[in-house]
């Protein structure tokens, strides 16, 4: 928990803060933040998505009274290592799944959205996890990118990572059932070339030199 600092400016009105992140699969399996999108509003409704325009966490945490700039990078973390862990639970249990119970032989999650709310408890900031909801979130993160585009921020990583994402789908399925001829294999050094191409769904015709 991040302490709530004394003294700290308090927002007139009673505020919800409804953080909203992107995490995309990355090469190797490993998730990867790709977007933060925040959306500020009165506490006695609930913050929807579409509400209000998105901003960013920084300034979001300013105006919800986090002066510190120590205490709203602390944040930025555990956001960031909150939403990593997400993705990494969906994908480990996605990985245990069969292809049938997946929804077919290529079919896994490569983007993941996770709404999260802050609120203060017992004086001390708490991000809660609301609810997984890529779609929204999605739309949300690409508006707040081009927002700061058109205002003249430098472009960030979204556009970069979800095009990777893709195009590794593409790549997959390019491949998926085509046939490889490996030089050379056998050892135990090569082992990790048997494991890909299970990934890939290629098959492997060995030769030995």
């Amino acid at each position: 928990p991040v302490p709530c600092p004394p003294g700290s400016p308090a927002p007139r009105l009673p505020m919800a803060l409804r953080i909203c992140t992107l995490v995309c699969r990355s090469w190797g399996d490993r998730p990867q933040l790709c977007q933060v999108a925040c959306a500020v509003g009165r506490a006695e409704s609930p913050v929807r998505h579409g509400a209000a325009l998105p901003q960013g966490l920084d300034s979001s945490l300013q105006q919800w009274g986090v002066v510190a700039p120590s205490q709203r990078q602390a944040l930025a973390t555990r956001l960031q290592e909150a939403t990593e862990a997400a993705m990494a639970a969906l994908l480990a249990t996605e990985a245990e799944l069969s292809p049938q119970q997946r929804g077919g032989t290529r079919a896994h999650t490569d983007v993941l959205g996770v709404d999260f709310l802050l609120g203060c408890v017992d004086d001390a900031l708490e991000l809660v996890a609301l609810a997984t909801n890529s779609q929204q979130c999605l739309e949300t993160c690409v508006l707040a990118e081009a927002m700061g585009r058109s205002v003249g921020e430098p472009r960030g990583d979204l556009p970069r990572l979800l095009a990777e994402a893709m195009l590794h789908r593409a790549q997959c399925h390019l491949v998926e059932g085509k046939d490889i001829l490996l030089i050379g294999a056998g050892g135990v050094s090569k082992s990790f070339v048997w494991e890909a191409a299970r990934d890939y769904g290629l098959r492997v015709r060995s030769s030995g030199r």
